[in-house]
């Protein structure tokens, strides 16, 4: 965040709509350069794009490190047992079973990787939309016009959520699918100020306007 915005001179309502995110691994990218969206409308624009919180992928780094770790503690462990690992496996299946522990390793953090990149939230000058990545084959997308916007509640729990500033957003609408929730994302104070700022602008504007 630019330096006037982090001591207060801008606000961050304002700081959503004068800056151009270029980090494609952004977890709060305003008006994001080079994004584009399936269905997207002419004259539609993207306002925020959102991921949840990366201090979310805390637990996952974590557990990346321990499968890490696991060959170096299994041999003392089986020392401690009195079992030799090379009574059990020749050096051949020792290291065929070392590849194939670390390609599940590095399968389990890029699945928590790519989970984390590809579950995203938008918002635009015309509605909201959520992108949920179940897996490689499987993925799910919700929309919601502004228009059909009824009630958005932010909400930040807990220590952590307090501490680095991430929640849940809340949003309430008319649409097919009642309830949107953005879940874990930065500032959501902000976030659903801007989605009630677009909603203001969209109810201002003539019907079938795309500005």
């Amino acid at each position: 965040m630019p330096l006037l915005a982090t001591i207060g001179l801008v606000p961050d309502e304002d700081f959503i709509h004068t800056t151009f995110s270029r980090n494609p691994f952004a977890m709060f990218a305003p008006q994001p350069v080079g994004v584009t969206f399936a269905n997207q409308e002419s004259g539609e624009k993207i306002i925020l794009l959102l991921r949840a919180h990366i201090i979310t992928l805390v637990p996952a780094l974590l557990a990346t490190i321990f499968l890490i770790l696991v060959p170096f503690l299994v041999g003392p462990l089986l020392g401690f047992l009195r079992i030799s690992l090379l009574d059990l496996f020749n050096v051949g299946q020792l290291f065929l079973i070392s590849v194939f522990w670390y390609l599940v390793v590095f399968g389990f953090a890029f699945y928590k990787f790519i989970f984390w990149y590809f579950n995203v939230y938008i918002i635009t000058n015309e509605r909201i939309i959520d992108f949920d990545f179940r897996g490689i084959l499987h993925k799910e997308t919700s929309y919601a016009e502004l228009g059909k916007i009824q009630d958005v509640s932010p909400k930040i729990i807990g220590f952590f959520g307090t501490f680095f500033h991430f929640g849940d957003v809340y949003i309430q609408t008319a649409a097919e699918k009642a309830e949107f929730e953005f879940h874990k994302v930065a500032r959501p104070d902000i976030v659903a100020h801007e989605i009630l700022e677009q909603v203001r602008k969209e109810a201002a504007e003539p019907p079938g306007v795309v500005a």
